[in-house]
């Protein structure tokens, strides 16, 4: 017995690891399945997948419906030449049938109907008739299919209905259960009330019962995937939307200066360009300001590099602070320069908004030992012209650029513009010798004291 004592107790070991292997096993069956059937979007995902699975559903019950409706009328039609050919005692069967598919096909044609109005809150009708048509089907189904056996054995139309509603339709998993149970249950009901032999009555019940649960199997298998579906979508679209946004933030930055923050040379010739073939067709006057920072070389020269990049974002930032139209542009044309670009604006106009930015600059105080004026200063040159279709913008460029070239050949710290016949006139074709240039000095007091300047550092 001594012997025996220990090969019993390596035995009751083994047996009970493997009993324990089993339970573990059962276990993790037990949540795959509870997590196949009672699987759910999260909190912040619920109400766009709820909208997208009842639009889903919404979409197929129509083309269902319509089949029905087709399917019903034609049986209606032959139930109707049988029940003429038939003994009175039976048309009242007949009749009843007929009576069932026309109430059947009334709320189908109300669904049909009721869907196709627009009005607001159509999510939350939607999923109103969702649910009302699957309940309403798989109810009327069950009925029909249990009368039915008082005639002939045979549950074909409740078995199809529940099979189609648990491969085509998706619904949540209380849900299923619920609809699946008033199906079930008004078949149950129809048949124990007409009374058929018990074993067709019990053969019946059966095969209902193992095709509902398969229905409802699939169904939660079906709607897992629709599930996974719309989580890969989500995050495709989430990919996209990041990636537009990172495209639109590097599309941006290439259009920005990026010492000054201001737009760039190309963006400036990309609106240029548009803002020539617009006002070429509404005949209104397109002005640019060509403007150019005065020794700014001998300002870098003196204070160093640091303080001329620092130079050149308040200089950038006081003449974006100048214009006052959303359609006004200042850019960064290269180096020291500037360019303003101004829409439908005369040569007066043009003028006025110079000189509200020379002023800017000059309020900014920046000490520049190097100028002749003692602080820092900008020269501008403007031209104005109506464009036409059969020239470029280059050319308006290029005469505002030469107005620059007059006003630093004036001395600079002032204003240039083209004029070639007299400064009433608005020119249609600017002429670049500067010889017919005008310009206005905005120089600063004699009396200016140097120690209110702000040195840059």
């Amino acid at each position: 017995m001594q012997e025996i004592y220990p090969e019993s107790g390596k035995f009751l070991e083994v047996t009970g690891t493997f009993w324990k292997k089993v339970l573990l096993f059962m276990n993790k069956m037990l949540i795959k399945i509870r997590e196949v059937i009672f699987t759910a979007p999260g909190p912040a995902e619920a109400a766009l997948f709820r909208d997208a699975v009842t639009a889903d559903n919404i979409y197929r019950e129509r083309i269902l419906a319509q089949l029905v409706l087709v399917a019903s009328l034609l049986l209606m039609i032959v139930d109707y030449g049988v029940m003429i050919f038939q003994p009175e005692s039976n048309r009242g069967l007949s009749l009843l049938a007929i009576l069932f598919r026309v109430s059947y096909c009334v709320f189908l044609a109300t669904f049909l109907l009721a869907i196709r109005k627009k009005q607001a809150g159509a999510a939350s009708r939607h999923c109103f008739w969702d649910t009302a048509v699957v309940g309403v089907s798989l109810a009327w189904l069950g009925a029909f299919s249990g009368a039915l056996l008082a005639v002939r054995p045979g549950t074909e139309p409740y078995l199809m209905g529940v099979l189609i509603t648990g491969c085509f339709l998706f619904q949540a998993a209380r849900r299923t259960i619920l609809l699946f149970s008033v199906g079930f249950l008004c078949f149950v009901i129809t048949a124990v009330s007409f009374c058929p032999e018990f074993s067709l009555l019990l053969s019946s019940l059966i095969n209902v019962a193992l095709a509902t649960f398969l229905a409802f199997v699939i169904s939660r298998i079906v709607f897992r995937m629709r599930l996974e579906s719309f989580r890969n979508a989500q995050d495709i679209a989430g990919q996209r939307r990041l990636m537009q946004e990172s495209v639109e933030h590097l599309q941006k930055l290439s259009y920005l200066d990026p010492l000054t923050g201001i737009a760039n040379r190309r963006f400036l010739e990309m609106s240029l360009s548009r803002e020539w073939k617009l006002e070429s067709r509404s005949g209104q006057l397109l002005s640019i300001i060509m403007i150019d920072i005065d020794w700014f070389k001998l300002f870098n020269d003196t204070y160093g590099h640091i303080p001329g990049d620092n130079c050149l974002r308040k200089v950038a930032a006081a003449l974006e602070a100048s214009v006052m139209r959303p359609g006004d542009l200042v850019s960064r044309y290269g180096g020291e320069e500037f360019c303003v670009l101004l829409p439908m604006t005369n040569r007066e106009g043009a003028i006025f908004t110079a000189k509200r930015m020379m002023k800017a600059i000059h309020d900014l105080r920046i000490l520049h030992r190097s100028s002749d004026f003692g602080q820092v200063t900008v020269s501008m040159g403007i031209a104005t012209r109506q464009p036409h279709h059969t020239e470029y913008f280059e050319s308006l460029i290029h005469s505002a650029d030469s107005a620059l070239y007059h006003a630093k050949v004036l001395g600079k710290n002032r204003i240039a513009w083209c004029c070639p016949i007299a400064m009433e006139e608005f020119p249609y074709m600017e002429v670049s010798s500067p010889i017919l240039h005008k310009s206005i000095a905005l120089e600063c007091s004699a009396d200016f004291d140097l120690k209110n300047l702000v040195e840059v550092g």
